[in-house]
């Protein structure tokens, strides 16, 4: 059996990545007339599709503004810093359209923790900035790692989303504390 080494999350703003987008999706959605998008597997754009879950939404996209970004990165950095669990996160970056977390191992069940953390970091942009409604889209993009050369290619993957917005690579340094 493999051992885990850790997990790349992914959350986008809620609206941003819709069934059927055009650069494929992961959701599984059916509807009578076009069918069932297999669960798990990416499933090809579908305009019909995207236009059915837009018509469905029922508060704007969300893009990140740079004060919930502010917000959301601290909150994640008070959060691993107040766990007695032993949260912890080697790398991220946060985006106006999404955020990346590299976790490492620790036996959370990392489907709890993410739900924790999307909650905990939604209560902290609606406290501390005026957005109103979700934060986050339904769901997560949560990938398993389980060897040293895929964990680094995640962390470098990420450290470039620092490096591209003009923030230092390493995770946390650019947070300034709650």
């Amino acid at each position: 059996m493999r051992r885990t080494w850790g997990y790349h999350l992914v959350k986008s703003g809620y609206g941003l990545w819709l069934p059927g987008d055009e650069r494929g999706h992961w959701s599984s959605a059916w509807d009578a007339q076009i069918g069932y998008c297999q669960p798990h597997h990416l499933n090809v754009g579908d305009p019909v599709r995207q236009r059915m879950a837009a018509e469905l939404m029922k508060y704007p996209a969300v893009r990140f503004t740079p004060e919930m970004i502010e917000v959301m990165a601290a909150t994640v950095g008070w959060l691993i810093s107040e766990s007695a669990g032993g949260l912890s996160v080697s790398a991220a970056a946060f985006e106006p359209t999404h955020l990346h977390l590299q976790i490492p191992y620790s036996g959370r069940d990392i489907d709890r923790t993410t739900a924790w953390l999307s909650h905990q970091v939604t209560s902290a942009v609606h406290a501390q900035t005026s957005h109103v409604g979700p934060v986050f889209c339904k769901g997560r993009w949560r990938v398993f790692i389980f060897d040293e050369s895929h964990w680094r290619a995640t962390r470098n993957y990420i450290e470039r989303h620092n490096s591209r917005a003009g923030r230092p690579a390493q995770p946390f340094n650019w947070i300034a504390p709650l």
